[in-house]
């Protein structure tokens, strides 16, 4: 039986991606390559990052496409549904992305960091000492994938009640509602975990954000669902109480590039909690998704099956 062929893309090799390629050549011929510069001509197998759409113009072979991340949107989605290509991501880090929204919630809604700004210059804010509690809350999961699954279990063990939109799915520790609104209007604090789709495009507009008087917001998801100027607006009124926010339609261009991604004066406000796309980096989570989707490649390979395939008519 002829061994597959592998091309693996990484921008630079690390002790993961070794362990990770030595691994993979048991069952398969593994090239490694850069991000950009491959190509797909007798290949069975990519693994990367990211995929150009023209790069499919030489895949004469090409079964799998493997991800050792989660969110798929550097990936030609509708490009590999036509060609009937199965798309596989990562979602080993989930827990840990859970667990930092959760953190985020717990330092947003005790006003952990804003006591911590104050008690730098020896102001004990004994005008407005107090704080609230998340056990007091109803929590909204926006999102109900893996990550929010994940947080929702989280709300579970602490017997925090959970609602989300009714999508058809199994709720087992969550109430399901008809709509987004809602959901809005039920809960205190909202956990966003979506993807990015046409359909999550500025889920939270103005309007949306208008009927959270009094209420909070988490994204560990994609940025896209957040109309920043319009968040901008409803912090800066306190027709919002607070938001946790990780991701941000702008990023820089290189790791060390020192960059605010926001056109609104966001850093200025006392109640939001500012963090750069951080929810996915714990201690060893690149190691955990490069683990991950090489346990997959191999099911695939020997096994013929594939977990985590992403519904490409949906694009997660």
């Amino acid at each position: 039986m002829t061994r597959p062929r592998i091309i693996f893309s990484v921008s630079a090799m690390d002790d993961a991606f070794e362990k990770a390629v030595d691994a993979l050549s048991e069952y398969a011929d593994v090239t490694t390559a850069d991000l950009e510069n491959y190509s797909l001509k007798g290949a069975d197998i990519f693994v990367g990052k990211k995929m150009r759409a023209e790069k499919l113009s030489e895949a004469d072979n090409l079964k799998a496409v493997f991800a050792y991340k989660t969110g798929v949107d550097d990936f030609p989605v509708k490009e590999l549904e036509k060609r009937n290509i199965v798309l596989v991501n990562s979602h080993a880090n989930s827990r840990y992305i859970a667990e930092y929204a959760f953190g985020l919630a717990v330092t947003l809604v005790s006003r952990i960091a804003e006591f911590d700004r104050k008690m730098r210059i020896g102001d004990w804010d004994n005008d407005d000492p107090y704080w609230k509690s998340l056990f007091d809350m109803k929590a909204g999961l926006i999102g109900y994938g893996h990550i929010g699954r994940e947080i929702c279990r989280i709300l579970d063990s602490n017997d925090i009640p959970a609602y989300t939109v009714d999508r058809g799915k199994d709720y087992t520790r969550v109430t399901a509602l008809p709509s987004l609104e809602d959901v809005c209007d039920e809960c205190d604090i909202l956990f966003l975990s979506l993807p990015k789709t046409e359909k999550t495009d500025l889920m939270f507009d103005k309007k949306i954000l208008g009927r959270m008087s009094g209420k909070y917001i988490v994204n560990v998801g994609r940025s896209n669902c957040l109309d920043e100027s319009a968040l901008y607006d409803a912090l800066a009124s306190h027709t919002l109480a607070g938001a946790a926010i990780d991701t941000w339609r702008e990023k820089p261009s290189s790791p060390h590039e020192r960059f605010i991604p926001f056109d609104r004066p966001f850093q200025t406000l006392d109640n939001i909690l500012l963090s750069s796309h951080k929810a996915m980096q714990m201690c060893d989570g690149h190691s955990k998704y490069v683990e991950d989707i090489c346990r997959k490649i191999i099911r695939f390979i020997t096994e013929g099956t594939v977990t985590d395939a992403v519904d490409l008519s949906k694009g997660y």
